[in-house]
């Protein structure tokens, strides 16, 4: 009887292994991931989404949630991954990562053109240290992995103000309570043209990020996610920047960007 049980749970593990219905925890964002007039999800990290799993057995839902909960829902277990993360020693006590890269994007530091003056001697993050400004940023946020290292210093975090909608960013700088914001640079650039207050008061000062930080992951919990699925999605990216997919996806969001 022991034998018969052992055999029908290892013939139901390749079956239990794949049949796992993933569900990701996603915060809303313009051009990345948002809810259309239909109420449907859309975008680029979508279109990704749907590309990768295409690519696996699996099947997957969606849950909107602000992006510091999506952050201690994988710490417990409550979902299974999001999407476009960097890796962290910190999160890597609860979380798996893919090796390779889920999606490439730049961050930037935007200004209040008003408040250029206060920016002069800076031209890179840690030399906010040296000037009188305040920097508005979303919370949960890590742009890079050595970012970290650099919120350990007193003199930048006492600098920024944390937000959990970073679409409110932009307001936030033109009602004067902080002189800039770090944000993605195609969603940044895109709240700048879609609206002309900001266009007018607001500019992009530099790159946070080179091309070697710009690449993200597929970020999993530990508590619900094997090291043999993550595989699967290792190789499903694999082979959508091999087939040219990506590439393709990118450049149809570059254009619709353009055109909103």
């Amino acid at each position: 009887m022991v034998k018969l049980v052992v055999m029908i749970t290892l013939l139901l593990a390749p079956f239990q292994l794949f049949c796992h219905e993933f569900i990701i925890g996603l915060n809303e964002r313009d051009i990345y991931r948002y809810k259309n007039e239909q109420g449907e999800w859309a975008g680029k990290d979508i279109e990704l989404i749907k590309a990768v799993f295409r690519r696996t057995p699996f099947k997957y839902r969606i849950v909107s949630m602000p992006w510091a909960r999506v952050i201690k829902d994988l710490e417990v277990g409550t979902i299974d991954m999001t999407v476009a993360a960097t890796v962290l020693p910190e999160r890597k006590k609860f979380a798996l990562f893919t090796k390779n890269d889920f999606r490439y994007s730049h961050h930037m530091l935007f200004v209040n053109k008003n408040k250029l003056n206060l920016f002069k001697s800076v031209s890179e993050l840690a030399d906010l240290t040296k000037v009188d400004v305040i920097i508005a940023a979303l919370r949960g946020a890590i742009f890079y992995e050595s970012y970290p290292e650099l919120l350990k210093n007193k003199e930048f975090s006492r600098r920024i103000v944390y937000m959990s909608d970073d679409q409110s960013m932009s307001r936030f700088v033109l009602k004067g309570r902080a002189d800039g914001y770090i944000e993605s640079e195609i969603e940044g650039k895109h709240y700048l043209s879609s609206q002309p207050s900001y266009r007018e008061n607001i500019v992009p000062l530099f790159r946070i990020t080179n091309d070697e930080q710009a690449g993200s992951k597929i970020m999993f919990s530990k508590a619900r996610v094997s090291l043999k699925q993550v595989e699967v999605f290792d190789n499903a990216l694999k082979d959508l920047h091999e087939s040219g997919e990506y590439e393709k996806i990118s450049k149809f969001f570059k254009f619709e960007s353009s055109l909103k």
